[in-house]
């Protein structure tokens, strides 16, 4: 018997204590919720404990852009309320870039008939900064609190994917590889990076990670469950379009609701043209309808239907790719690029820029990256699985094949449509794509596992795959410090170096190891330039290094033990500069020094037993010459720096 409405909420009620009451008697349940709570406390440290390093400014006096059009979308229009600087629209070409960045521009916004627009889809402001707005009472909802709840979002409906596929298609998986699974997406689907630099372009990268995940994990139940379905494809309709509206480029993932009715179809599932008629209305009815108003919000804006605003930016990059020589270089970089390895904290690190084995075209935007199959090598076990799995008698491995071929190929048209539109080459867009990979990784490692001929092969194939995702959650974990510009560093260096203290074990130990003490890392405002390869464990066996007239250049130094060393270099300086360098070591008092003489010199350092911090200065510098910068421009250069034995 159906109960009136107003007995409906105290059933609702009984119905959640029931659950809360079950949930604190089962410890696995409890030990889930732990994990996503400290997932949760790591996702939001990172993003709070992270400095603006952007280069250059992207807010209006402290207020973001997203939050600019939320007052524009409540005073009911597209344009900002900001008005352009009076140099910028005096400008007779207002997009030159050698003209507006002193002009007062706004970076990164489209300016078109004197009024600025964020050529970003507005899914973020409806989503979230709308609803802030109302539950702030006014107030404007962080950057990085949006990025913080996206994030964990898209992480929760990518948990609940892989656990929803383990139960039906892998029921005896351990709960030992589910659970480091779990740890891999969380840690090795780009989130940390991302939240390191917490701006407006990672909200709209997250907003669309998050429902993508959304979809997928609606599409999918949908698809499979004959309960719900009509209600879960819908929602997963919906998420797509909202993808959508983050980033037009997501319009690819429509693919898995393409997926899903040719599935349904194939099956029998939709005998009759009323239920073809309505499954394609349900499926690519939200989407259709999100294009439209996407393309009339174009059309408000930019007056043309096409025009997102992507040639009306304020920036110094070239909205279009001039042809197609960039697709091999960016292929690579989001593919197959290695982080480096090393000794100095967090022990693994972007190039920057970006190094690839060949030419690069001029004007192409590199910033700091790694690949996907260096990143998460337990990926590559889906091309290895696949084939058996299609093979197989069993239904159950041959519907998981399906599944795994749809996130691969969906995952592989996201890859296409960040490499040949984006004449740039960054580790955000990675997120787009990451986890569709991923996920079918995974469940090809456990499949693997499982299927295996003896237990000895099964046992290998679990250890190996282990093995690989810690490194994976290792990277990601380490990449959560630096992100793209070393955010906890520049924000907190007094943090960061006591974690780089707590942590100076391993490459103590590594020093003990080879006998000797190792330069891990050189900085300096002036410039340095290095030569070290992926697996280089030290800055390299020869590096330059600039001294500036202001901030010292820095030497960061391994040592097994207390000991004396011998810094040597060649020096040089321009006519009238300095008379030489003065060493100091921050552990000691003595400061010693390298004379500039044009040829090779040393000098006696004494380090103490771990993390050793040398600063370098110049000598009595010369005031520094006429409309140079006294921070960046060298006025000593240091050639073939590197450490001897001291014989003293």
């Amino acid at each position: 018997m159906r109960l009136p409405n107003r007995l409906q909420p105290a059933r609702s009620v009984r119905r959640f204590t029931a659950g809360a009451r079950s949930l604190a008697h089962d410890p696995k349940a409890l030990a889930v919720l732990a994990a996503l709570a400290l997932v949760l406390v790591f996702y939001s440290g990172t993003a709070w404990t992270s400095a603006t390093t952007f280069p250059v400014q992207v807010d209006v006096g402290g207020r973001d852009y997203f939050n600019l059009l939320t007052d524009a979308f409540l005073h009911g229009q597209a344009d900002l309320l900001v008005e352009p600087s009076p140099q910028l629209r005096a400008l007779d070409d207002p997009y030159d870039a050698a003209k507006n960045i002193t002009a007062n521009r706004l970076h990164d916004l489209s300016l078109y008939e004197d009024r600025y627009y964020l050529y970003w889809p507005p899914t973020p402001v409806l989503t979230l900064f709308l609803p802030g707005r109302v539950a702030l009472l006014g107030g404007d909802l962080p950057e990085r609190a949006a990025i913080v709840i996206y994030t964990f979002v898209g992480l929760l409906f990518a948990l609940a994917l892989l656990r929803y596929l383990v139960r039906r298609n892998l029921p005896g998986t351990p709960d030992w590889m589910l659970a480091l699974a779990g740890l891999a997406i969380a840690t090795a689907n780009v989130a940390p990076y991302l939240l390191r630099r917490p701006t407006v372009y990672e909200v709209a990268i997250s907003a669309g990670y998050c429902f993508v995940m959304a979809a997928a994990y609606f599409l999918l139940r949908g698809t499979l469950e004959e309960p719900g379905r009509w209600r879960r494809l819908l929602a997963g309709s919906v998420c797509l379009a909202l993808a959508v509206g983050a980033r037009a480029t997501l319009v690819v993932a429509g693919a898995l609701a393409v997926a899903a009715l040719v599935y349904l179809l194939r099956r029998g599932q939709l005998p009759s043209w009323a239920l073809r008629r309505r499954a394609a209305l349900v499926l690519f009815g939200p989407v259709a309808l999100a294009v439209v108003l996407l393309l009339a919000y174009n059309v408000v804006r930019f007056d043309d239907v096409t025009e997102f605003g992507l040639v009306y930016q304020l920036n110094d990059l070239d909205p279009y790719p001039p042809d197609f020589a960039h697709l091999v270089p960016s292929l690579y970089f989001y593919l197959l690029a290695p982080a480096d390895i090393d000794l100095n904290f967090p022990y693994f690190h972007h190039p920057f820029p970006a190094e690839f084995p060949g030419p690069v075209p001029p004007g192409f935007n590199r910033e700091t990256i790694s690949g996907l199959l260096p990143n998460a090598p337990i990926v590559v076990l889906a091309l290895v699985a696949l084939p058996l799995m299609m093979r197989s008698a069993l239904p159950q491995r041959r519907e998981l094949a399906g599944v795994m071929l749809v996130a691969t190929g969906v995952g592989a048209l996201m890859v296409l449509v960040v490499v040949v539109p984006i004449y740039a080459a960054t580790m955000r867009y990675s997120m787009d794509f990451t986890t569709l990979f991923l996920v079918p990784g995974l469940l090809a490692w456990m499949l693997l596992a499982q299927a295996a001929g003896n237990r000895h092969l099964g046992r290998l194939i679990a250890v190996s795959g282990a093995g690989l995702i810690l490194y994976s959650v290792a990277l990601g974990v380490a990449l959560s410090f630096t992100g793209e510009k070393d955010g906890l560093r520049v924000g907190h260096p007094g943090f960061y170096e006591r974690l780089e203290r707590a942590a100076s074990v391993l490459p103590v130990a590594a020093t003990a190891v080879a006998g000797e003490p190792v330069i891990t890392e050189a900085t300096s405002p002036a410039g340095f330039v290095k030569d070290a390869g992926w697996l280089d464990v030290s800055v390299g066996e020869l590096f330059v290094l600039q001294v500036g007239y202001e901030e010292p250049a820095r030497l960061k130094i391994i040592s097994p033990d207390r000991r004396d060393v011998l810094l040597r270099a060649v020096t040089r300086a321009p006519p009238r500069g300095a008379d030489g360098v003065a060493i100091k070591n921050r552990k000691r008092p003595e400061i010693s020094m390298l004379p500039v003489t044009n040829a090779d010199v040393e000098a006696r350092v004494t380090l103490e037993r771990g993390l050793n911090y040398i600063e370098l200065r110049p000598i009595d510098p010369p005031a520094p010459p006429k409309g140079k910068s006294p921070l960046i421009t060298p006025v000593v250069t240091l050639e073939n720096v590197r450490l001897a034995r001291s014989d003293g």
